[in-house]
């Protein structure tokens, strides 16, 4: 007979988060993912830059929003056309071509489209065309 509380099986069947991503690629300091463009709740839509503080869930983030953090939803949208409480992140592969990053991983990012590339932080396209390059700040 296992020592099974019930409560403790409700909450591990909620928690569909998954691996979460690492803490060193958060922050802001450089190297860290920095945000295309976000929008605070109440406010117009801003490409200042923005970074990855911490993970809340699979798809909200706590973003440091030109020195102010709040927590903001990854969204598949167009730069421009955000609603409020979200933002984007763009990824690019070897041609420099620009990819919505619509969840991280630990090691990995799923971009628009569907398809799941390791990614590294840099400002220069990806070294090949299976894996992407997400902007550092």
């Amino acid at each position: 007979m296992g020592n099974t509380i019930p409560v403790d099986l409700e909450r591990q069947r909620r928690n569909k988060m998954g691996r979460p991503m690492r803490k060193a690629n958060m922050g802001t300091d450089a190297g860290s993912i920095q945000v295309t463009s976000y929008r605070r709740v109440g406010e117009a839509e801003s490409q200042t830059a923005g970074t990855l503080v911490s993970q809340r869930s699979t798809t909200k983030f706590l973003v440091n929003c030109n020195g102010t953090n709040e927590v903001l939803q990854l969204v598949n949208a167009a730069q421009g056309g955000l609603a409020e409480g979200t933002f984007i992140v763009n990824a690019k592969d070897d041609s420099g071509a620009a990819t919505q990053v619509t969840r991280f991983r630990n090691r990995t990012i799923q971009t628009e489209g569907g398809g799941n590339f390791p990614y590294t932080i840099s400002d220069s396209n990806a070294a090949s065309a299976s894996e992407r390059t997400v902007d550092s700040v």
